[in-house]
C-alpha cells in the first residue's frame, strides 16, 4: 500500500509523465547492470541503511576514454528522502569511480521540479552547467533527458 501511495504523490508532481513499469526498468537495466561486469558499459548499486533498502544508485554511458560517466540515483520512498542517503550514496560512488576508473566527470540530469534532489546533488558537489538536449544528445550519442523540464549538472575530480 505503501508504495501505491508514493507513486500517487509523485504522479501528481510529474502529470504527463509515466512512471515507468518494472518491464521498462528491466529494458534500461539489465542483469549485467546488477552483476560485478556491469558489461564495461553501466553498473547499478542498492543503497542500504541498516539492511534496509533505501535505494538505487548507478552510472550508465561509461567512457574511459573521455574519462567520463552520467549518474542516476532513485529513493525508495519520501521518507527516505532528506536524510542523507542519496548525498552520501553520490560521493561514495563518485569517490569509488575517481579511485577504480580514473573518472573525472560526473553527470546527473534531474527535472528542475525535483528541488529536494537539486539540493542533494549540489551537497554532493554537483554544479547546475547549461546543455541543452540536443546538446546533451550529441554529447552523449543519445538522450538522456526523462523529462520535459530536465537540467544537467557536473561535478569534476
Amino acid at each position: 500500500m505503501q508504495y501505491n501511495q508514493d507513486i500517487d504523490k509523485v504522479s501528481l508532481h510529474y502529470q504527463g509523465t509515466q512512471i515507468p513499469v518494472w518491464k521498462e526498468f528491466c529494458q534500461n537495466y539489465n542483469i549485467s547492470f546488477f552483476n560485478s561486469s556491469g558489461n564495461k558499459k553501466g553498473r547499478n548499486f542498492i543503497i542500504l541503511s541498516n539492511s534496509t533498502e533505501v535505494g538505487t544508485i548507478g552510472y550508465d554511458l561509461f567512457d574511459k576514454n573521455k574519462r567520463r560517466v552520467i549518474l542516476d540515483i532513485w529513493l525508495r520512498a519520501e521518507k527516505y528522502c532528506g536524510l542523507g542517503y542519496g548525498s552520501d550514496a553520490l560521493i561514495t560512488l563518485c569517490n569509488y569511480l575517481h579511485r577504480k576508473y580514473g573518472i573525472k566527470d560526473f553527470y546527473i540530469s534531474p527535472s528542475s521540479r525535483n528541488k529536494r534532489a537539486i539540493a542533494a546533488y549540489s551537497k554532493s558537489g554537483f554544479k547546475k552547467i547549461q546543455m541543452s538536449r540536443s546538446e546533451a544528445k550529441k554529447e552523449f550519442g543519445m538522450d538522456i533527458f526523462d523529462y520535459s523540464d530536465n537540467i544537467v549538472m557536473k561535478k569534476n575530480f
